[in-house]
């Protein structure tokens, strides 16, 4: 092989192949040599058997690397079409045995609990992997091509998945490949760490990767006349397949229980490439059972005729705001309702002490460890997005233009703005703010680039200096103007060695913890500075502020302070896990009270409520529904007596009121030439 070699190495094309593949497979030694101490552990019971791991991935970095110099040295010419052979029997069991590589390539890096699956479900998910290489194999008409796409493809969908797992605390679903821009403007907050498995995968896959490239090609068909016709059954086997896929409970029929808000439990148990296409499948807006457009009308109009003879929200003597603030703190939360939490140092003595023209307590949300836009959609508009756990209605269902807080302003003057100090694109926000009608957005690009960042993020008293900069240019002081704000500073990745953490919790030890309360605190100089700058300001002025949700901290650390895993706690317990702070402040005399329980679905009514503005219908309706329902979110509903209950065990009189409001709000989002638009729009904006 030696000779072989040296005559390679004669031309330049032989040098250059050459170099390229000792760079490959230098690489791959590299990252494996580099990522000693991730494969071995430190655990002395298992380091012999994870050292003979380490040692069997280094033979076969070896063994690819002579298996492949050895294919290229014997090579006598650039391989024709026409010397293809035709694909037999054994290239589908060797399609059959990458399956298994990529099943066991996604599952042992992504899923703890890969040793409990059943052997039923590994089978389905590597029947699905093979499924899914035969459709690569028929229409790519290429043995080599497919092996090579199946494995390049799992192996970097398996480091993708711990990626965003790793970032949210959520694994990938569907609805992420339509907001990829969002997660690349805030990946650079999070330090990836190589775990044993990523360090004994790829360079595997690299090993694979180079055998495929350097084995002969087979083909199903040479002639065009019947490439083109596998390719039409193929098209008529992947239309089929996705009827199929939508319209039959196939999953249901094999026994898998989709958990659509906990979808993690969905991929551990039932594997990630099923668990996937599981909820993936529930991804479509359905109408609510029973739906209609003239049944959406009558619940309407009994709303209406029940609203009939009162004075409405114009007529209860309330000071209209010029200024109206509203403020989606990013991951800003209170882990005191989680348990017992103590600290060095107090994290939000500022929000604690605010009690003078002050309504402040907590609000339920539906999501936990990222999907920011789904609560403030809930805030603007409020509809619950309860209906639809794996979407985001800004990325997917806003085609057509959205009644909210915004058309109800603008109806009675307003001038309106949306800001975030991050990318517009993020959750497609730069569409949805149209849509919702917002007259301007300012973005990160608006900030000057002086302005105080931390942790590379624009900072929560930098971002309300611009408020005060956009509220303090209006053309007139008088005009009424309502912003929207949505904070950047507290977003996760909370491993920022840069950043000096000020709070230690006590009894508990883990840098992320610290950092990510250490944030909060300053949040909650920021949110000083705010509120006393304006509590002398000459404008009446009205700022609401409410958490999108909690934060992607170590369960261990909830476990510390709750005394429980999540898993074993109460309904009720398991709520707070849901409820973020929230306020609403006045520099002027409004309602007072502390300790209020409610969701984010209300919370832009009970912000109108302090207004004295005329509301929508809608409004009237949601202020209504309060009084029977205070409190929902995906888990279930509070009741009047502050007891909570799962949807499953509803009273049948909230479960009937319950469907009146998904129908409506149906009716809100999705119809767009049936929409009930008298009913969305105060009066004053027909």
């Amino acid at each position: 092989m030696m000779k072989q070699l040296k005559e390679k190495l004669q031309d330049a094309r032989g040098k250059r192949h050459f170099v390229i593949w000792l760079v490959y497979w230098c690489v791959a030694l590299v990252f494996l040599i580099m990522h000693y101490s991730a494969v071995a552990g430190d655990d002395p019971k298992k380091v012999a058997i994870y050292r003979l791991v380490f040692a069997g991935v280094l033979a076969a970095i070896g063994f690819s690397a002579w298996f492949c110099t050895r294919r290229w040295v014997r090579q006598e010419a650039p391989e024709k079409k026409e010397d293809k052979g035709r694909i037999k029997i054994w290239h589908f069991l060797a399609l059959f045995g990458n399956s298994v590589y990529a099943f066991f390539a996604m599952e042992y890096v992504n899923n703890e609990l890969l040793g409990e699956m059943k052997f039923g479900y590994m089978a389905l998910n590597v029947l699905g992997i093979f499924i899914i290489s035969l459709i690569f194999l028929f229409w790519l008409n290429s043995f080599r091509r497919t092996m090579l796409a199946v494995s390049i493809l799992f192996t970097v969908m398996s480091l993708i998945f711990y990626f965003v797992f790793l970032c949210r605390g959520e694994p990938l679903q569907l609805i992420d490949f339509f907001s990829l821009g969002t997660a690349l403007a805030v990946a650079g907050s999070y330090q990836f760490e190589v775990t044993r498995a990523i360090a004994v995968v790829v360079p595997l896959s690299l090993c694979l990767i180079g055998i495929y490239m350097h084995l002969p090609d087979w083909v199903l068909a040479r002639k065009r006349l019947g490439r083109l016709g596998i390719r039409i059954g193929v098209a008529g086997f992947m239309f089929a397949s996705y009827f199929f896929y939508l319209n039959v409970n196939w999953n249901g029929g094999l026994g898998i229980l989709t958990d659509l808000w906990a979808p993690i439990k969905t991929y551990r148990e039932y594997g990630t490439t099923v668990g996937f296409f599981c909820v993936a499948k529930y991804m479509r807006l359905t109408p609510p059972d029973g739906y209609s457009v003239e049944g959406a009308e009558k619940i309407a109009e009994k709303s209406v005729e029940e609203q009939n003879g009162t004075d409405g929200n114009g007529g209860n003597g309330k000071t209209k705001p010029v200024n109206i603030i509203a403020i989606m703190n990013e991951s800003w939360a209170d882990y005191r309702m989680v348990g017992d939490l103590k600290t060095n140092l107090e994290v939000m003595p500022y929000y604690d002490s605010m009690e003078e023209n002050t309504i402040k307590g907590s609000t339920l949300v539906c999501i936990r460890g990222g999907g920011t836009a789904k609560t403030e959609y809930e805030f603007l508009t409020g509809n619950s997005v309860k209906r639809f756990p794996g979407m985001v209605p800004y990325v997917s269902y806003f085609t057509h233009d959205q009644y909210s807080l915004v058309t109800t302003l603008e109806a009675q003057g307003y001038e309106t703005a949306a800001m975030h100090p991050n990318k517009g694109s993020n959750w497609k926000r730069t569409t949805a703010y149209r849509l919702l009608d917002f007259n301007e957005f300012y973005t990160i690009d608006d900030f000057d680039s002086s302005a105080e960042r931390i942790r590379g993020h624009i900072s929560d008293k930098a971002n309300y200096e611009k408020i005060i900069e956009v509220i303090n240019n209006k053309e007139s002081s008088d005009q009424p103007f309502f912003l929207f704000d949505v904070t950047m500073q507290n977003h996760g990745g909370y491993t920022n060695r840069a950043y000096k953490s000020d709070v230690e919790v006590e009894g508990y030890d883990d840098s992320a913890v610290n950092q990510f309360l250490s944030l909060e605190r300053d949040s909650d100089e920021a949110l000083e500075y705010l509120i006393e700058y304006f509590k002398d300001y000459e404008e009446p002025t009205l700022i609401v502020m409410f958490g999108d949700h909690y934060p992607d901290l170590p369960d261990e650390f909830t476990e510390a302070i709750s005394g429980k895993a999540y898993d074993d706690l109460t309904l009720d317990e398991q709520q707070m896990y849901f409820a973020t702070p929230f306020f609403i402040w006045a520099n002027y005399d409004i309602d007072e009270a502390t300790d209020v329980l409610t969701s984010t679905n209300y919370l832009g009514t009970m912000m109108m409520e302090q207004t004295g503005l005329e509301m929508a219908d809608y409004n009237y309706y949601l202020q209504d529904l309060m009084e029977e329902i205070p409190a929902l979110n995906h888990l279930g509903y509070m009741d009047t007596e502050g007891k909570f209950h799962s949807w499953n065990d509803g009273e049948p009189e909230i479960l009937d009121k319950e469907w009146e409001y998904e129908c409506l709000q149906y009716n809100n989002l999705a119809e767009n030439g049936n929409r009930l638009n008298w009913f969305f729009v105060p009066e004053s904006g027909e």
